[in-house]
Order: structure tokens, then C-alpha cells, then sequence
């Protein structure tokens, strides 16, 4: 298996898979490096659907009109759960994870009221789409993390945003509306006369607002 540094430097979206399947456990290792993402508060929105079935796939090709998603194997729907972030979510993580730990014990440690680090986590202050951008950012955690343990184990892998069709998608997979699809992942072995070539990314030099030293 790759290194995590080598899995970023040969991570490539593949768009023209080959006839072999992927098994059952190769995406459950892509889908336990999914899990282990951070997220804000520790709150974990994401969450999966697996698709195998090829007029399952077919029909979320025409959904979205691009002919490579209907040809990948498997596609892994991200959805983002926005009931994560309800006060009595927030009431239920509380219980199970004390203040004492992770980003409550971060903020309690420059508060003189613990009421008031409780309080600064929440969101039922924030507007609805606030609270689905901090949502669907988490979430996008978990799809890059799921990418990268694709390529260390060697299958190609391609993230589809879902936001110029994300009501027609989420009308199809008939879910309750606090589920939100925010990504596809499109996974499959690259087909064997398909090769891209590595895409120029900035010098960081040019991506630093000041020098290191």
C-alpha cells in the first residue's frame, strides 16, 4: 500500500474505467478512511450509499449527463445529514462527549463560564444555508480522505460535485430532506490504455501570502 505522501503526489480523477469489479472490501477500507475524517465538533454528517446496480447507475448517469458515471462499477453517494446539527444533537453529543474533550475542552480552556464554550457550539443560531455549507465542508473531509485510500490501494477514483443537480438527486434516492447528497465518488480499476498526465499545481511559493522565514 502507498504512503499517505504518495497517495497524494499519484491521486488522479479517472474517468474511463476498466471491465473489473471492485470488492466489498476494498470500498469498506475506503469507507473506514471516510469514518475516521475530522469534522467540525466532531459532528461526522457524512454518510454513504453504495451503488452497484447498473440501472441504479444508468439512471443517476442521465441525472447528472455525463457519460463516465454510468460506466464506473461502483458509485458511493456522500450525503450530508443536517439533522447533526439540531439542538438535540447537539444535547446527545454532549452526552456521550464530555466537555472535556476535543474542541470543548479547546474553547472551555479561554472561557470563565463552561455555559458559554457549550453555547459557541451550537448552530441553531446560524441561517439554514450556513449551516449546510458548514455541513457540506466537513463532509468534502470525508470524500478526500475516501479518495486517498483509493489510490493507495490502487483503484481509480473520481469526485462528481452534485450541486447543479442536487434536487433531482436527492428526488431519485428518496431520502428525507435533512439528508443532503453533496458528492458522487465514481470508483472503478482505470482502464488499461487510459494514462493522465500529472496537472501543474502552484509552487508554494506562489500559494504563501509571506515567506516561511
Amino acid at each position: 500500500m502507498l504512503t499517505v505522501w504518495e497517495a497524494m503526489q499519484k491521486r488522479r480523477s479517472i474517468r474511463k474505467f476498466g471491465s473489473g469489479d471492485v470488492s466489498d472490501e476494498v470500498i469498506e477500507q475506503m469507507l473506514q478512511a471516510a469514518r475516521l475524517a475530522p469534522s467540525g465538533g466532531n459532528r461526522q454528517p457524512w454518510r454513504f450509499l453504495v451503488i452497484r446496480d447498473e440501472e441504479t447507475r444508468k439512471e443517476l448517469c442521465r441525472i447528472k449527463g455525463q457519460a463516465t458515471v454510468g460506466e464506473a462499477p461502483v458509485i458511493i453517494v456522500c450525503l450530508g445529514d443536517l439533522d447533526r446539527y439540531t439542538a438535540e444533537a447537539e444535547k446527545q453529543r454532549r452526552q456521550t462527549e464530555p466537555l472535556e474533550v476535543g474542541a470543548g475542552r479547546a474553547i472551555s480552556e479561554f472561557s470563565a463560564n463552561p455555559e458559554d464554550a457549550i453555547r459557541s457550539q451550537h448552530f441553531s443560531t446560524l441561517s439554514q444555508g450556513q449551516v449546510l455549507t458548514h455541513m457540506t465542508g466537513n463532509s468534502y473531509n470525508a470524500v478526500n480522505y475516501m479518495l486517498l485510500m483509493a489510490t493507495a490501494l490502487g483503484v481509480g477514483a473520481c469526485w462528481i460535485g452534485t450541486s447543479s443537480f442536487v434536487d433531482e438527486l436527492s428526488h431519485f434516492l428518496g431520502y428525507p430532506p435533512n439528508l443532503v447528497p453533496v458528492a458522487m465518488v465514481l470508483v472503478g480499476y482505470p482502464a488499461e490504455d487510459y494514462s493522465i498526465p500529472e496537472r501543474k499545481r502552484l509552487s508554494l511559493d506562489e500559494l504563501m501570502l509571506k515567506p516561511l522565514s
